[in-house]
């Protein structure tokens, strides 16, 4: 009876090591980090060259930073150093070489008022393995900026007006700071992983149950 329980023991461990293996995937990945290191003498908040976001009548420019990821996944968070006064909409591109794709969004948001370094986390941004823009596209009479995480070049990234997007490579300009962190699309709990718990659920209640019984024999 001892050596049942002390197998159900291990196996019920197994199970649920497994199953915790298997969300250890869930931790995020950064697979863009302007920002400046903690070991930058000016600190970690962006000081560089502050690039306009704006839109004035026929007038404007918007933003992107260029982030590569390597497998299908999705955003678990964003970061950028955008800071105004109005709407913005800030969201994902595709690439057409050294400049984003314009004219239709994979994913975005509309904020307002947005503040420097504020984080958050979109909801079902899924993306295959590729190369894509983070953007940020002013609203009517946005007025705004988009700092550099440093002065010293540190990226290609781009910029558009009314005409388009053009590469931005000046080597007296830095990548405007962005954080974005992702999440293993295997994240989402698949039939597998809910079949483990399950199967690690109902081995701890049959121990328990087991205890109870020798201990009303006993």
């Amino acid at each position: 009876m001892q050596f049942q329980v002390h197998t159900l023991s291990k196996i019920a461990a197994s199970v649920l090591l497994a199953t915790v293996a298997a969300h250890a995937s869930a931790a995020g990945t950064v697979v863009l980090d302007s920002y400046p290191t903690a070991q930058d003498p000016n600190g970690p908040d962006p000081y560089g060259w502050p690039s306009s976001v704006y839109a004035d009548g026929g007038d404007r420019q918007d933003v992107a930073v260029q982030f590569t990821i390597t497998s299908a996944t999705s955003i678990q968070s964003i970061q950028t150093s955008l800071d105004g006064l109005g709407d913005v909409t800030l969201g994902i591109l595709a690439s057409q070489g050294s400049t984003p794709l314009g004219g239709t969004w994979l994913y975005s948001t509309q904020l307002t008022d947005p503040s420097m370094n504020t984080a958050w986390s979109p909801t079902g941004w899924s993306l295959a393995a590729g190369t894509y823009w983070l953007a940020a596209v002013a609203g009517d009479s946005f007025d705004g900026q988009w700092q550099s995480g440093t002065e010293d070049y540190s990226g290609d990234w781009a910029f558009s007006d009314a005409s388009g997007w053009y590469a931005e490579t000046s080597t007296f300009i830095g990548m405007p700071a962005a954080r974005i962190t992702v999440s293993a699309a295997a994240a989402v709990p698949e039939p597998s992983g809910v079949a483990l718990m399950l199967a690690g659920g109902l081995l701890v209640a049959a121990l328990a149950r087991r205890k109870s019984v020798d201990r009303q024999q006993g």
